[in-house]
């Protein structure tokens, strides 16, 4: 289901614009030492590429409600798994949990691949020293005990070169369920090409299916995949960002296969693509792209961060001069949030390369607002960093309702800012999708979209399990309410295009909202819990306008006659 009334861009300004003029302040303090995250990035500089790493993943590892930090140490360091305390402190465990290894580690991704309510981790790595011969990538299985097991071989997923490389090129992973069956997929980007699709089985292991993307993905330098509905059909697309003006906008085709859309789609131009975030910047309902890439100070060489709005018909205006949020310097991980709570997604984007003018550019934050156009407020805010950054993800490190961010850095300390929003006009609410009653919904509700309405004025968010270089960031959705007290309306529309309409939600709040109960299959037309001929019309008139919610028989995206075999068995047997 899509929702198609929204107000115009006008309003939306217009409103907003009051909120964010309200009596609140952003700023961020540097609260690396004192929360105890204290990890360090160790490489050789130029072996096996590791100049273009470290991140980490963010994630609810011990199920206690809050967000744990899992980082890379590079092939002379070694990998740590930070156990948040719940009073902005960390604790630094990972031995005790089985996952600090040393290894050329590049980027990490946490979520539930196996559906059983504890958050696993996929581990990037450009292989072991001294030789850095081939991949270890690790799936560390989440063992629900407070330690983990790595299945990568088992699995299927440890290994993703082409055939004659030996070096390993694995940089950032991310998950998403491609074909709605409710079970997470893989994706994988590497620089040299190997660029992977994994299908998850259901039973712990994983088919490469990377043959049904259709276009060659070995000539694809890739840095950061992301799985994102863009076009409103609930499947979500592969946005793929990557070096040298080879990214790719990949079209979802009912889960079958993807179709590579980039020319003619306006996307694509960003010179050095590397970072990659999602969202609602313009308020319309439609969800735009973000890619940071490459710019010299001068403006002579490189396109600089990229700003895909979408246009609603699978094609995108690039605008990020206009929108002044182009000039990035050197960049890499990049995230979307509304950081000063005033109702508009905001951008923060990490910079640095090693050597000339790049070695200071400082991680800059952009203020949407509201009127198509951002503000860079990094030094307004006190986001004060200049180090060698490269992964960077967001989290509510101390559950009070705002969004911090983490930088992995090369070589270097990570850094943690902690958001220190105050004010009367700074109120927010924070989603937890609970689909742990539905085996057809991907766990923490992946490909779930979240319209909230307050005023008449509708945000959307998309849960896309926060991946950018390297690095995911919390599996929650996240939303400003300015001065607002309550939202009017939630309208949750989960991957299966069921809905759940909550209404005058109070704000500040860390709200669970449960996937519905699993549907009678056969119900297609009200009344519910009443199978007749209305429901078989109904049906019939999906199955021919190929709706998704026809597609009842594997494999998806065919609609033949073993989906029409499928609903009469399901009218047969009833509904419970």
């Amino acid at each position: 289901m899509r929702l198609l009334s929204f107000v115009p861009k006008s309003a939306v300004v217009g409103v907003l614009f009051a909120t964010s003029a309200a009596a609140q302040t952003l700023t961020f303090s540097d609260q690396t030492l004192d929360s105890g995250l204290i990890a360090l990035h160790q490489a050789t500089p130029r072996l096996g590429m590791q100049f273009m790493t470290p991140g980490g993943a963010i994630g609810d590892f011990n199920g206690d409600s809050y967000p744990d930090v899992f980082t890379l140490g590079g092939s002379h360091g070694v990998d740590r798994l930070f156990i948040n305390q719940g009073d902005g402190t960390f604790v630094e465990n990972a031995a005790g949990w089985g996952v600090a290894a040393t290894h050329a580690g590049s980027g990490a991704a946490a979520a539930d691949f196996d559906g059983d309510g504890d958050v696993d981790i996929y581990v990037c790595s450009l292989g072991f020293t001294p030789a850095l011969a081939g991949n270890a990538n690790r799936l560390y299985q989440n063992n629900g005990d407070g330690t983990f097991t790595d299945i990568a071989q088992s699995a299927g997923v440890k290994d993703t070169l082409l055939p004659g490389r030996t070096q390993g090129d694995s940089f950032s992973p991310c998950w998403g369920d491609y074909d709605l069956d409710g079970d997470l997929d893989l994706a994988v980007a590497g620089w040299y090409g190997s660029n992977r699709l994994f299908q998850n089985d259901g039973d712990g292991t994983f088919t490469d299916v990377t043959a049904i993307i259709a276009t060659d993905m070995s000539l694809v330098r890739g840095f950061t995949p992301t799985f994102q509905d863009i076009n409103g059909d609930r499947y979500p697309e592969l946005l793929w960002v990557a070096d040298f003006y080879t990214s790719r906008l990949l079209i979802n085709n009912g889960g079958a296969s993807f179709t590579d859309v980039t020319v003619g789609a306006g996307v694509g131009l960003d010179s050095n693509g590397m970072g990659s975030t999602v969202g609602d910047f313009d308020g319309d309902g439609l969800m735009d792209w973000y890619a940071s890439s490459r710019i010299n100070q001068d403006g002579s060489s490189g396109s600089g961060n990229m700003l895909y709005i979408n246009d609603g018909d699978e094609t995108f205006t690039e605008s990020s001069v206009a929108a002044g949020v182009n000039r990035g310097d050197w960049g890499w991980g990049t995230e979307a949030a509304d950081f000063n709570h005033d109702g508009l997604l905001d951008l923060v984007a990490t910079n640095g390369w090693d050597g000339s003018y790049f070695s200071v550019d400082p991680t800059r934050l952009f203020l949407n607002l509201g009127d198509q156009t951002f503000d860079d407020a990094t030094q307004a805010c006190l986001l004060e960093h200049t180090g060698q950054g490269r992964g960077l993800a967001i989290l509510d490190a101390e559950r009070d309702g705002d969004m911090d961010v983490v930088v992995f850095c090369n070589n270097e300390a990570i850094g943690y800012f902690e958001n220190q929003l105050v004010g009367p006009d700074a109120n927010w609410i924070k989603i937890m999708l609970d689909t742990s009653n539905r085996s057809d919904i991907a766990p923490h509700g992946y490909g779930t979209r979240v319209d909230l309405t307050i005023n008449g004025i509708t945000q959307t968010r998309y849960m896309d399990g926060g991946s950018s270089y390297l690095a995911n960031s919390e599996l929650v959705v996240h939303a400003g309410l300015g001065s607002a007290a309550q939202i009017d309306q939630i309208v949750v529309t989960w991957a299966t295009g069921e809905t759940t309409t909550l209404t005058d939600i109070p704000g500040n709040q860390h709200l669970i909202v449960e996937s519905p109960s699993e549907a009678c299959l056969a119900d297609f037309a009200p009344p519910a819990g009443l199978l007749d001929f209305f429901d078989v019309a109904a049906f019939l008139a999906a199955f021919a306008a190929q709706d998704a919610q026809a597609d009842l028989a594997l494999p998806s995206g065919i609609f033949d006659f073993f989906d029409v075999a499928a609903y009469l068995t399901a009218f047969s047997a009833g509904c419970p």
